[in-house]
């Protein structure tokens, strides 16, 4: 049996590729299964991308889903309200120690000196942000099970029967496509109707936000923010469907790929784990774990330089 493919895209602004992309899968012409979800209002106005597409287009409703169980179950309502306050006070608490952190690392790797003595401090800053990185992740985990045990106890007629719904227009596709939009919105409504699971055994197509919701984490990052930049942080544990991974859509401009200090420190920060570069016309193709197809793809290394990824 053939593995399911993994077809990762970037932004589809201003070149659209998702068409061609699609074409040279071989997944056939069977339906699609669509979410739209980090669009939050405009989920399902999938006119444009139907008209790119012979596949007939079918959407998931995965946010407008939410908003009805959410309305229709209070407690389930307020048990997610209470959650999202506790994960954006931890996130904000991150921050702080965050900055400090990364102040202090950019200048280790900015030192001159004695080689030994430098090394050996810029091992130890990159692994206190590794350590707080985990930390955090731990953090995260803590609230979202305290969240799930208060739930288990209690079933919500009106989530069950999404659910099913859910599961019944899955089975019609062998392919599920997720568009871009917001990260945090998408990787809540994927967990809520258990899509970690779901997923695994679809075909998926994903650019930017939806391709990084299938990693390992979300990391977050814009070095030309309007108000500054953004230190890159990490935001919550993603599907783990795409593993060891960082993708980082719309590099180009949202990175300083010019300075290699902040681009070095960042490979080394998220290693183990592979940073990718998913621009405007980018495409990555995984089968069997191993990338069958690489187009305007950038590995960063450790060294902070960006080196074209070839197909196995």
């Amino acid at each position: 049996m053939r593995a399911p493919l993994r077809l990762l895209l970037g932004p589809q602004r201003p070149v659209i590729n998702l068409d061609r992309a699609i074409e040279r899968t071989g997944i056939g012409n069977g339906p699609i299964g669509v979410i739209s979800a980090a669009w939050q209002e405009a989920e399902g106005d999938i006119g444009d991308i139907q008209r790119l597409i012979e596949n007939p287009l079918f959407d998931l409703g995965l946010y407008q889903r939410a908003e009805a169980v959410f309305t229709a179950d209070e407690p389930l309502r307020e048990a997610y309200r209470k959650r999202q306050e506790q994960l954006k006070e931890l996130q904000r608490l991150h921050q702080l120690r965050l900055k400090q952190l990364t102040v202090a690392a950019r200048g280790i790797l900015r030192a001159t000196g004695d080689i030994d003595a430098i090394a050996d401090e810029r091992r130890h800053a990159i692994s206190q942000l590794r350590a707080l990185d985990q930390h955090h992740l731990r953090q995260i985990r803590k609230i979202n099970t305290r969240c799930d045990e208060e739930l288990a106890g209690r079933k919500s007629p009106e989530l069950s029967r999404h659910l099913e719904a859910v599961q019944e227009e899955l089975a019609r596709c062998e392919t599920v496509l997720i568009t871009g939009g917001n990260v945090v919105v998408l990787i809540n409504r994927l967990r809520l109707f258990g899509m970690d699971v779901s997923l695994q055994s679809k075909n998926l197509i994903a650019w930017s936000a939806g391709a990084m919701a299938l990693c390992d984490r979300i990391v977050l990052f814009h070095d030309r923010m309007p108000q500054g930049r953004r230190d890159p942080e990490v935001i919550c544990e993603g599907l783990g469907i795409v593993p060891d991974t960082i993708l980082l859509p719309d590099a180009r401009n949202r990175l300083r790929t010019n300075e290699s200090i902040r681009t070095s420190l960042f490979s080394r920060r998220f290693s183990p784990a592979t940073c990718l570069t998913l621009d405007n016309g980018s495409l990555l193709l995984f089968e069997d774990g191993k990338v069958r197809r690489s187009e305007n793809i950038f590995h960063l290394s450790r060294e902070g330089q960006f080196t074209r990824v070839r197909a196995a």
